[in-house]
This record gives structure tokens, sequence and C-alpha cells, in this order.
């Protein structure tokens, strides 16, 4: 953990640390620590600056090395219907057929820009707390 004070200023904060890219484990497990360390008090403004910057290299660092890859729009759809029991059926209004639902599911046809915002409308309004947009399934 990174001791500090409310009198510290940032440049007093990035000399003790002595910020850089992250390259390996050891040193991202020293970023970690220092950020979780930080996450138990409230930060003065120069802490917080180190903080994010320190969020910011550790997040670089995971991008590379643990990377989950991009959520596909297939895979958020199917999450969808999984986790609030949707049945193809129910999203036929949208696709026009069963067969194309399934098509869509399956990854073989891409959701068009239409079908998109009509999917976002659809489980936001059925589910509440959702604020989904076309861009979850792929289309602006």
């Amino acid at each position: 953990m990174i001791p500090t004070s409310s009198q510290q200023t940032y440049t007093d904060l990035l000399i003790q640390y002595q910020p850089k890219p992250i390259k390996t484990e050891e040193e991202y497990n020293r970023a970690l620590t220092a950020v979780e360390g930080m996450m138990s008090g409230e930060l003065a403004e120069a802490e917080t600056a180190l903080f994010e910057l320190l969020v910011l290299l550790i997040e670089n660092y995971e991008e590379h090395h643990y990377s989950m890859g991009k959520s596909k729009p297939v895979a958020t759809l199917e999450s969808l219907m999984h986790e609030f029991d949707v049945e193809l059926t129910s999203l036929v209004e949208i696709f026009g057929s069963v067969k194309i639902v399934k098509e869509v599911v399956n990854g073989q046809r891409k959701v068009t820009q239409s079908e998109a915002k009509s999917l976002a409308k659809f489980f936001n309004e059925h589910y509440s707390g959702l604020s989904l947009t076309a861009l979850d399934f792929g289309q602006r």
C-alpha cells in the first residue's frame, strides 16, 4: 500500500510510486496492492489522480494478459434470453419468424439495425433496470 497523506502533492506521489506500464506479474500485483490499499479510505485530490492512473495501467495489463474478448451480439442475446427465460417465439415479432430467430441465435445471420433497436426496446420494456441500446446487439 502507498502511505498517503492529504499534504502530499501528485508529484510527491508519482515520485514515491513511480508508475509505469506494467510488464510483469510482480508489477501487476504491486499495482493491485496499491489500488486496493487506496480503496480503503477517502482520497485527497492528488491521491485520486494517482489511483485513476494506476487503474488505467492495471486495466491495460489485464486487457493484454487476461483478455476475455469482446462480447459478440449473439452472446449478448443468448445471455439475455437465458437470464430472463425468453423463448424464441417471444422474439418472432422482432425477426418475423422462429426460423430467423434460430439463425440469429446460432450465429448464422446478423442482426440488422432495426432489429437491434427493437431488441433493445423489447428487453428494456420487459425487464426493468436494463438500459440496452442497438450497440449491445452490434448496430449503431
